[in-house]
């Protein structure tokens, strides 16, 4: 009779060894690459909030006079927070800007806190200024005081390259204010400042907004409404001027008129006002 032999099945504990390596070899090369396109699709979604962002402000300064959304009341002594329904996006919802999480970032870190304001339906609080991802350019706000906001009569001379709207950070950075124990980032009112954004709750006195929230940048959205990315990573590290020859090429109002130090984002083909402020009244 013959004998016959049981077929061996399965793997060898050394067969699942080199199995498991290589697969684990695969997910390792795959993962950084899953990683960044996770950061673009986000960057993608942010520049789309942008634009709607924008969209919002048209529709609102259509129907007042060409005047930008602005913030109102003072600013208390401790700090930039302002009264209640102040901040300049408050304004805009629901009327202009029905979908309120479109004032969030997805790649933003203090996303989930905007959330919550929202969830609690209290968008028009102080609060919602701490955790909201995007700021409007405090120049056009503030310059010639407060007049240039109306940009239907004061016009840029580049719309398509001159800033409206803007990520806002710091993105690693907590504070505690007065009148909550709970962390948050310092975010100046929702407001991109030209300068080095400056914080009072820091010790050395200064904390910039600006960040790198998206691989080396941020997203912006200019006056005509489109929106793009501005590279941030050279611009963190480099001392903020009043003259940058790049800038002031470009037609930038800061370096040719004003002369004020700013960030430059000459590189991106992006600047905080172009054309003359003689015409302003």
């Amino acid at each position: 009779m013959r004998k016959h032999h049981a077929r061996r099945e399965g793997f060898t504990l050394v067969e699942l060894v080199v199995v498991i390596a290589i697969i684990a070899l695969i997910i390792g090369l795959l993962i950084p690459s899953l990683k960044q396109s996770l950061r673009l699709a986000y960057s993608t979604v942010c520049s789309h909030n942008l634009r709607d962002l924008s969209q919002g402000v048209s529709m609102y300064r259509y129907e007042h006079d060409g005047w930008l959304p602005l913030n109102t009341g003072r600013p208390r002594a401790w700090g930039p927070r302002l009264p209640d329904s102040g901040v300049w996006f408050t304004k805009l919802h629901p009327t202009y800007l029905p979908e309120p999480m479109v004032l969030s970032c997805p790649e933003d870190p203090f996303r989930y806190k905007f959330q919550e304001v929202v969830g609690r339906r209290r968008l028009s609080s102080t609060s919602a200024s701490d955790f909201m991802s995007y700021g409007v350019n405090s120049f056009i706000t503030n310059a010639a005081r407060g007049k240039l906001a109306n940009l239907d009569r004061y016009r840029s001379a580049r719309p398509v390259e001159t800033i409206l709207l803007g990520d806002l950070g710091p993105d690693d950075e907590l504070r505690r204010t007065q009148v909550t124990s709970q962390p948050v980032p310092m975010r100046n009112a929702s407001l991109l400042s030209w300068d080095d954004g400056y914080d009072p709750f820091v010790r050395n006195g200064r904390k910039p907004w600006l960040t790198g929230r998206h691989v080396d940048g941020i997203n912006m959205a200019t006056i005509d409404g489109s929106a793009r990315m501005a590279r941030t990573h050279e611009a963190v590290k480099t001392r903020v001027m009043s003259y940058y020859p790049s800038c002031a090429a470009g037609g930038c109002t800061l370096c040719n008129e004003v002369r004020i130090p700013h960030y430059s984002f000459a590189r991106s083909r992006l600047y905080w006002w172009t054309g003359p402020l003689a015409i302003v009244e």
